[in-house]
């Protein structure tokens, strides 16, 4: 399942925007200029919605129940820090619209609505699904993996809960549980196949992905039941070498920031949705377009991605991805966050890839630092 659209009314610096989404999408500008915003308002909706069976509560009328906008997934304050400040409308709306799937919508393909009051955070759901179906079955299909992510231990936790659902925690907390319990499961998409790999399973991919990055890696996890707990380790081979094992704590940051999102990708099926923030954090160049190769072949095959991005060497991957044909201009979107000077308001530009790489436009401030450095100093 795909989401084709997001209208946003009201939410914090998004007054009214209305984006197209791709197969991959990704969202980029300057700090504070709404990027988090729009990905806190689709989590909005999983914080709330996850487990309701919209048939059984909803069916067809529209109801109210409390907002709940401080939990897991999102933290947004109270009332006043979530209603865009200069308006005299305290009703904020956000609206999803999918791709045709009879799994969720009728044949007008209706969208998932939500609009509440910002004074009495009290919402009304205007939905219109099949009857007897979960929203997007939110558990399994979404995987969101923010920017504060898992720092190196000797030890990590183990969540039954969370492998249940397919899900590796929001700062990737149980990914070392996951590759200990699913280290032989076959990937579901075959384009996720590491070039090198004899074998379709998990594990040894990730370490292949993770080896683009680090030469000669390799991951290991495993759970000590009388711990509870899973031990992560990695080793390096060189030719006929091979190191011992060490923990995270004793190999670059950057192998553990990233582990999380090479195994979210490669976990992905068909259908699923990741919503990933600086996917290229801790990552020397090479390493974050190689992860956003990565990022394109899965997008490529039906995995829906978002990503926000303060990188122009993952951009660049992007462009790489797309003139090597891994991905075509219509699967992918990029859209620049931006806010005039003393204006509240975001604006957003929509910027597209060609097949040949070539992006179609340059506004004020997109990854153009390095060219304006380069100006001063040479005294332009």
């Amino acid at each position: 399942m795909k989401i084709n659209r997001v209208v946003i009314k009201n939410f914090k610096s998004l007054k009214d925007i209305d984006i197209s989404l791709s197969n991959l999408t990704l969202i980029t500008g300057v700090n504070s200029s709404g990027k988090s915003s729009f990905i806190q308002a689709i989590l909005l909706l999983k914080q709330n919605f996850e487990t309701i069976r919209f048939s059984e509560l909803y069916s067809h009328e529209e109801t109210k129940k409390p907002l709940n906008i401080n939990d897991k997934y999102v933290k947004l304050g109270n009332k006043k820090d979530i209603l865009y400040q200069d308006t005299y409308d305290e009703k904020i709306e956000i609206s999803l619209m999918f791709e045709k799937n009879l799994e969720l919508e009728d044949e007008d393909n209706s969208p998932i609505k939500i609009s509440f009051d910002a004074n009495t955070l009290q919402f009304e759901s205007s939905v219109d699904i099949v009857s007897n179906l979960a929203f997007y079955n939110m558990d399994e299909k979404l995987q969101y993996i923010q920017t504060n992510r898992i720092e190196p231990e000797i030890f990590y936790s183990l969540s039954d809960e969370f492998l249940l659902n397919n899900n590796i925690g929001l700062s990737g907390e149980f990914t070392a549980h996951y590759l200990a319990n699913n280290r032989h499961k076959p990937l579901d998409i075959e384009a996720l196949i590491h070039k090198n790999s004899l074998t379709t399973q998990l594990l040894e991919n990730v370490s292949l992905w993770l080896s683009d990055i680090s030469e000669g890696v390799e991951v290991s996890a495993k759970v000590y039941d009388e711990l509870q707990k899973v031990n992560l380790t990695y080793k390096y081979t060189y030719g006929d070498n091979t190191t011992n094992s060490y923990t995270p704590l004793n190999v670059g940051f950057g192998l553990t920031y990233v582990l999380p999102v090479i195994v979210a990708i490669l976990k992905a099926k068909e259908g699923d949705l990741l919503i990933i923030e600086n996917p290229e954090s801790h990552l020397h160049p090479a390493g974050q377009s190689k992860i956003a190769e990565l990022c394109a072949i899965a997008s490529a095959n039906g995995v829906q991605i978002i990503l926000e991005t303060h990188s122009d060497h993952f951009l660049n991957g992007i462009r790489v991805a797309t003139k090597k044909g891994l991905l075509t201009p219509e699967q992918s979107s990029i859209y620049y966050f931006r806010k005039e000077k003393d204006e509240l308001e975001t604006k957003i530009d929509k910027i597209n890839i060609d097949k040949d790489g070539g992006i179609d436009s340059y506004p004020k401030g997109f990854f153009d630092q390095f060219d304006d450095d380069l100006d001063e100093l040479l005294g332009l």
